[in-house]
């Protein structure tokens, strides 16, 4: 009889060096740095005027930096500015740097809904203007919970509940705040559908727990505002803290070079905000 001992010793090597190769390539954990390309730095303006309900506004801040390598953990910011920002009427609201660098504050701030503002930021040689109008949000009705099945199983599910108005479109930007992720998550709605309705926003995570404090903002904000945002989310996985791709144009134009802007989008909403506790 013909023995298979040779042949099983010779498979059984094989299988062993298969292994051993399988686990080596699991050890490799060393990090590979791609080299990129750096482009040009740009100034990068982050000047949102939120108008929390239920409070005065006055107190109002901008954050100004560069854009920076792909790489670099620190990003630039930017010290020295000029900044204000002007009303339909002539009045100015000056924004002074804070002690913080690259931070800039205003506390006298005067919000009017439906009324247009222009940004003015010098920054070293280089001036960059944008307008906008403040944009109202209505008041956020009521928070609801319910459990739902997803493919992780049961989960929890927040929803809360707000009224858009009839007879005319309105664009919304939230966002949901909570420990259990490393950064808000951000959702755009719109009222195509919805007009004149209440409309409902929903948020669930398999983490999301009894005693889970969750921070929902609701903001009204411009369609170029909504479209923008739109494509900032779409281009950083729902990150907005993301630095903004240079292909996405904002508002805030470089009025010393024609045809440049800086990164950023200078917008002015009404917002309502409520704290939820899942239970």
């Amino acid at each position: 009889m013909k023995s298979n001992i040779g042949f099983k010793n010779k498979t059984f090597y094989v299988k062993y060096l298969f292994i051993l190769l399988a686990l080596c390539l699991l050890g490799c954990e060393d990090v590979v740095e791609v080299d990129l390309a750096t482009g040009e730095s740009k100034v990068v303006i982050d000047a949102e005027i939120l108008w929390q309900k239920g409070t005065d506004g006055k107190t109002q801040t901008i954050k100004i930096s560069r854009s920076t390598a792909y790489y670099n953990p620190t990003v630039p910011k930017v010290s020295g500015a000029e900044v204000h920002i002007e009303n339909s009427n002539g009045d100015v609201f000056v924004f002074e740097e804070s002690e913080t660098q690259g931070i800039y504050v205003c506390t006298n701030f005067v919000p009017e809904l439906y009324k247009t503002y222009t940004l003015y930021v010098k920054v070293e040689d280089q001036t960059y203007t944008a307008s906008e109008t403040l944009t109202p949000v209505s008041g956020i009705n009521r928070v609801e919970q319910k459990l739902i099945d997803d493919f992780s199983g049961k989960n929890i599910e927040v929803s809360f509940f707000y009224d858009d108005p009839e007879d005319e479109m309105n664009y919304y930007l939230i966002n949901f705040t909570t420990d259990i992720l490393p950064y808000p998550d951000y959702e755009l709605t719109d009222d195509e559908f919805y007009n004149g309705n209440e409309i409902k926003n929903d948020f669930s995570d398999e983490d999301l727990k009894p005693g889970t404090i969750i921070d929902i903002n609701l903001r009204g904000v411009s369609k170029q505002f909504y479209n923008y945002m739109n494509l900032i989310l779409e281009s950083t996985s729902s990150n907005p803290f993301s630095t903004p791709p240079a292909n996405i144009k904002g508002n805030i134009v470089n009025q010393n070079s024609q045809g440049t802007s800086a990164l950023g989008y200078f917008r002015l909403c009404e917002s309502d905000h409520i704290t939820y506790q899942v239970k």
